[in-house]
């Protein structure tokens, strides 16, 4: 009898599939020809999926269009200028795949839709969501590049492309981690930011000059576009309900992008994936499809904040210790000629850096006497935190990464000549999202 009905349900869900369907479609706003597959019955609740950069396209969605097309109408496509649509010398930008965007379910799927995104697609997701609130049902944002100022992303990819060439050569990376190392590093970063001094706005807005400049390729105008967008103040005003999706060992989109969207995005949660790189859908199917089939099935909001550890107060001090992490709650921490050194979720009164490189992740810092953090020949990353006192610092680079300080003093103390960059920050009330040289 049991046969009999496991066979009966495999036949119905058999009867009931709904083949993928591919066509092209022309659209007004790059007039491209553009590739679309769309799975399932239309009268389901709708899903639509966007993809980053890539010569893969929307191919990269296959496994989670099979997960849902059952139960889900779901519409993917290859962005204009990628995949089997048209390529051509367009402005590829986030506001205009997003306008492209709500062409395609303004006509295909006329009602709110769940939106994911990945990499770019993410990008583009969080800008469609603040231009179209009322659309976008939930959101999964997978990854998502082009979110932090473009001077931090470009620290992060020489770093993480450094990284990965000592790896393929079987040299341990922290053995090469010294002061020089760090300002290698750094040079190598400022010029690539010099490399674009040239005004790319100007360069994107003009045809002449996307041809000349950027090849008329459509891949890297979507790369620059994506970089030139400011998102500052978005992630902050969005109320949808998200679940962020991140590889733990992404060398394309820093994780710490996740982190902030968690502190900014009031109705977000983040979950990691082991081991997984840019791409978990293919690496990491399994474990991918479980969170997105666990967001969709979700319906209640999200407010759900990672905790700072509490543990009985301690001071510390060290020094020449490398690749270390510290929680909990601290008086006062002193780090001298260290590397690679993470806090985390922890609360601080007083903290002191020199000749060191250290991130400071969802922890909270304020203490009775100024300044609250010192810096001195450093690069201090500073990430989803609150800082509530002034930053003092001396030839150093500060990277303030979604965090918000509070200060009655001049909040930002460079001494001497400092680099600040500032991705996704609240000083005072003002929202600020670029770079800055201080102390001259």
């Amino acid at each position: 009898m049991k046969l009999l009905i496991l066979l009966f349900c495999f036949l119905s869900s058999y009867l009931l599939a709904y083949e993928v369907e591919e066509s092209y479609i022309k659209e007004p706003i790059f007039n491209a020809s553009v590739y679309m597959q769309t799975a399932g019955n239309p009268k389901n609740p709708a899903v639509v999926l966007v993809h980053g950069l890539g010569d893969e396209a929307s191919r990269i969605w296959q496994s989670t269009i099979a997960l849902l097309e059952n139960d889900y109408y779901v519409i993917s496509f290859d962005l204009p200028g990628f995949g089997e649509s048209s390529k051509e010398n367009k402005l590829y930008s986030p506001q205009n795949y997003a306008r492209f965007i709500r062409y395609v379910t303004q006509t295909y799927v006329k009602k709110p839709f769940h939106l994911i995104g990945h990499s770019m697609g993410g990008a583009i997701s969080l800008e469609y969501t603040s231009m179209y609130p009322l659309d976008v049902q939930s959101l999964v944002l997978v990854d998502a590049a082009g979110i932090l100022h473009k001077s931090a992303y470009n620290k992060f990819l020489v770093q993480s492309g450094v990284n990965r060439f000592f790896n393929e050569q079987n040299i341990f990376v922290q053995k090469l981690q010294t002061p020089k190392f760090t300002h290698f590093i750094d040079n190598v970063a400022e010029k690539v930011d010099r490399k674009m001094t040239p005004d790319m706005d100007v360069v994107l807005a003009s045809e002449e000059l996307r041809e000349t400049i950027l090849g008329g390729n459509a891949m890297r105008i979507a790369a620059v576009a994506l970089v030139q967008t400011s998102f500052n103040g978005i992630p902050q005003a969005i109320n949808t309900r998200t679940s962020i999706i991140w590889g733990e060992e992404d060398d394309v989109a820093p994780l710490e992008t996740g982190y902030v969207l968690q502190k900014l995005m009031p109705h977000s949660t983040l979950k990691t994936i082991a081991n997984a790189q840019h791409v978990p859908m293919t690496s990491h199917e399994k474990e991918f499809l479980s969170l997105v089939w666990e967001h969709l099935k979700t319906q209640q909001s999200i407010d759900i904040k990672p905790k700072r550890n509490q543990t009985e107060p301690y001071r510390l001090k060290i020094s020449n210790v490398t690749d270390k992490t510290y929680t909990g709650t601290i008086q006062t921490m002193e780090i001298r000629d260290s590397h690679n050194i993470v806090i985390k979720d922890a609360t601080i009164e007083k903290l002191l850096i020199v000749s060191s490189d250290v991130e400071i992740i969802n922890s909270t810092i304020k203490g009775e006497k100024e300044p609250i953090v010192t810096s001195q020949n450093s690069n201090v990353s500073i990430v989803a935190s609150d800082l509530f006192g002034s930053v003092k610092f001396y030839k150093s680079r500060l990277d303030l990464v979604g965090s918000v300080i509070v200060s009655a003093y001049n909040p930002l103390q460079a001494m001497s000549r400092s680099i600040v960059v500032f991705s996704l920050c609240t000083i005072n009330d003002k929202l600020i999202h670029g770079k800055e040289v201080l102390g001259y």
